[in-house]
């Protein structure tokens, strides 16, 4: 059954059987992923999917329900399934279907240069990789990864309000993971790259980027327990903004697990702070020109200068709080229901460069990764105490790698502490991105 055909008597029986407003989200995507190893492929995953969800209103509650056939009998599968979980929902919170906006901003979130891209070239492209990161040191003990990915998407929405909407992206990314080991011991690193065309994908300085850092990390020694000036670098930084990204969720924060409920409108962060939520971002990873609710997207602060503006919110969260949706209602796919998300979401670039901000510490430690977030961060309370590894500055420069440290503070006070912002934001392969920060307050445990 066509589309548009299996659209028209879904809605038309979902109204016969009492359905007051009615809406499908639709998804028809396909990827391309290709790992190599040993100057071998070892893995080549085609993947093509296609699904649509249907919500509908009934006695004032929200249904939902999926499929992944267009046929009849799904017709009347959907209006079951949305019936029967609309009959479950014992909460009052209203929900709603959305007419739509008369402005839809355009963000290029699709590139014509990867149309029809040729997996053979791309599985060049990745032995190449191999081979440059082979080539580049005598050091290089192994290749934990290597892998290119292509995937694309259609998916829009369309309700019994007259919505119709569509939109595609695509994106390429690749990456790869050397191995280096001396005397001193192993470390490893990553060359990555988000691309819109092949071109854009060079071996040779993705195999650089990986090596260099993992060299960078070898001979890394512990140091005595205490406070230093810390610069946090931007990848680091961003690991801390993902995890806590939720706190800015209005979602969380009428569910009581945000400290920034009731905050909008007071100092939560340095004047110098400012985090914005973008959608329109050129080549964003999470770019979009409407959320998964049909509302159209646009670009904000959240934080501005140290103030918080606004959280983030969908139609319902919006609702409740007698505000307008700041089009952040999103899905994890076309199977879930539609959550609270942030889009592009950054903390603005200051003005100085990562040598600036050395200079300015003269001494102390730089933070360059953490690991244990999903453990040792408390999303509620800000808490955080991670594995963390970096490099010590002394007059200004680094001076040798440290590790076996761990990091320790609270992500709320960290915002207040932030004293200098570098230029270098940074989107590692994320849609969250930041650039490298001087911050006070933090405690170091090493030896």
């Amino acid at each position: 059954m066509k589309f548009l055909e299996f659209k028209n008597l879904l809605f038309e029986k979902a109204k016969k059987d009492g359905f007051e407003e009615c809406e499908i989200y639709f998804s028809d995507g396909e990827s391309i992923s290709i790992s190599v190893y040993e100057g071998e492929v070892e893995k080549y995953n085609l993947a093509k999917s296609f699904g649509l969800s249907f919500r509908g209103k009934i006695n004032g509650k929200m249904g939902y329900s999926y499929t992944e056939i267009l046929d009849e009998a799904a017709v009347d599968m959907l209006i079951n399934s949305a019936k029967n979980s609309a009959n479950l929902i014992e909460n009052d919170d209203e929900t709603f279907i959305y007419g739509g906006d008369k402005i839809y901003s355009e963000v290029k979130t699709y590139s014509k240069e990867l149309e029809n891209i040729d997996p053979a070239k791309m599985i060049d492209l990745a032995l190449d990789l191999e081979k440059e990161v082979k080539n580049y040191s005598d050091k290089v003990v192994n290749i934990n990864g290597c892998k290119i990915s292509y995937s694309s998407s259609n998916y829009g929405i369309y309700n019994s309000k007259g919505l119709e909407l569509t939109n595609k992206d695509n994106i390429l990314t690749s990456y790869v993971v050397p191995v280096v080991e001396d005397e001193s011991g192993k470390n490893d690193g990553v060359g990555y790259v988000v691309a819109s065309s092949l071109e854009e994908v060079k071996p040779k300085e993705m195999a650089g980027q990986g090596v260099e850092e993992a060299l960078s990390k070898l001979g890394g020694k512990s140091i005595p327990s205490g406070s230093y000036n810390t610069i946090i670098y931007n990848e680091a930084m961003v690991q801390l903004l993902e995890t806590f990204a939720g706190t800015f969720s209005a979602d969380a924060a009428q569910k009581g697990l945000s400290l920034l409920k009731g905050k909008e409108g007071q100092m939560i962060a340095s004047p110098i702070v400012t985090i914005v939520d973008d959608p329109l971002m050129y080549g964003g990873l999470a770019s979009a020109p409407f959320d998964d609710e049909g509302v159209a997207t646009f670009t904000k602060e959240l934080v501005h200068e140290g103030k918080l503006n606004t959280l983030l919110h969908n139609l319902k969260t919006a609702h409740k709080q007698g505000v307008k949706s700041t089009g952040n209602g999103f899905k994890a796919s076309y199977a879930s229901s539609v959550n609270v998300s942030e889009s592009n979401l950054y903390l603005r670039a200051g003005e100085k460069s990562f040598q600036d901000l050395m200079e300015e510490i003269n001494e102390g430690v730089i933070i360059t990764d953490l690991a244990g977030l999903h453990s040792g961060a408390n999303t509620v309370s800000g808490d955080f105490s991670l594995a963390a590894k970096g490099f010590y500055v002394k007059d200004g420069k680094k001076t040798f790698p440290v590790e076996q440290i761990t990091l320790a503070g609270n992500y709320f006070d960290l915002l207040k502490n932030i004293t200098v912002i570098g230029n270098d934001l940074k989107f590692p392969m994320s849609n969250v991105g930041s650039p490298s920060v001087i911050a006070t307050g933090l405690s170091i445990a090493g030896k």
